[in-house]
């Protein structure tokens, strides 16, 4: 796919999100950067912080991810896998981490998804450690071009289901 192409069907996507009421009444919103061609997050992030949201971003340390909260000042670099990743003084590391209790959506990456909320990440489990800490009422949206839909992926009992498939072309919801 041409880059011309994701950025369209990329902006599509974020359409659909910004229609979801449970996006567009989060306080607290975890978005990703993405990797390569991944569907972007941009306008997501845009929105939820011209309402006042909260937006944090994924960062690697050692085998788990946090998210740390953006700022317009933000500085990035690329971290773990080349992903660009917020760039957090060590003074203020612990003040920038947001815990994951506080998130009511959580943007989700992902190599493929089914409609039952399934996804096919890039096989490390960062999400699938990082999710289940979340509080119940935490809405997962997993983030997907079309052709990244599948009948059925296979799942384990660790993998996190999520609450939404938002394509360029539809949005699934996939469980209460």
């Amino acid at each position: 796919m041409g880059r011309v192409q994701a950025r369209d069907l990329s902006w599509r996507v974020q359409e659909r999100v910004l229609q979801l009421a449970s996006f567009a009444e989060a306080g607290t919103v975890g978005v990703y950067t993405p990797l390569g061609n991944e569907v972007d997050t941009r306008r997501l992030r845009e929105s939820a912080s011209a309402r006042g949201a909260e937006v944090a971003y994924p960062l690697v340390v050692q085998e788990n991810i946090e998210f740390v909260r953006y700022s317009e000042d933000c500085t990035w670099r690329p971290g773990s896998f080349g992903i660009l990743e917020p760039h957090i003084d060590n003074k203020r590391h612990a003040e920038c981490v947001v815990a994951p209790e506080y998130f009511d959506v959580i943007v989700v990456p992902g190599v493929a998804f089914d409609r039952f909320g399934n996804r096919l990440g890039y096989g490390k489990g960062f999400y699938d450690r990082y999710l289940p800490q979340c509080k119940d009422h935490c809405v997962f949206i997993g983030l997907a071009y079309g052709f990244q839909l599948e009948e059925k992926l296979p799942c384990e009992s660790h993998d996190i289901r999520l609450n939404y498939i938002v394509t360029d072309e539809e949005t699934i919801r996939c469980r209460a």
